[in-house]
């Protein structure tokens, strides 16, 4: 194809192109995003408007206000009613939960310890020239059994 076709088949393609609508403008997915755009910045404006308001923040600071206290209440009485019935709260079990990771701990420091402990063993058995084995001591045979 020459070049003057090519010319002439890219600005029949334009014209084409320029003829389509826009199909992505009709998207569902994008008329709903545009419209949660829309929504998210009326709401930020009426709520600003809302809260620039004293009163409105003095009403919203008195309800948060009551609602910690009403929160602390409910909290004091289920701890109360599990203390009745001799079942835990989630503060024991949160206690029980970090003395249990201490024991743990513990635990894990011994095992470090015993394992090094054993690895200095099989060394210096090693450097004496006895070719024993840490902890498999040969029980002793020193009784007869009972005579029939």
């Amino acid at each position: 194809m020459s070049a003057s076709g090519k010319t002439s088949q890219a600005a029949a393609t334009k014209t084409v192109d320029a003829a389509l609508p826009d199909w992505n403008a009709f998207s569902p997915a994008r008329l709903w995003r545009d419209w949660i755009v829309k929504s998210e910045a009326q709401w930020s404006d009426t709520v600003s408007q809302l809260l620039k308001d004293e009163r409105t923040g003095e009403a919203l600071n008195r309800q948060i206000s009551e609602m910690q206290l009403m929160h602390r209440q409910f909290s004091e009485l289920s701890q109360a009613s599990l203390a009745a019935a001799n079942l835990p709260s989630r503060t024991d079990l949160e206690a029980l939960d970090e003395r249990m990771g201490r024991l743990e701990d513990g635990l894990a420091h011994l095992a470090a310890a015993v394992s090094q402990l054993a690895q200095a063993i099989a060394a210096s058995a090693s450097n004496a020239g006895t070719p024993k084995a840490v902890g498999k001591a040969k029980p002793r045979r020193d009784r007869r059994p009972p005579a029939p």
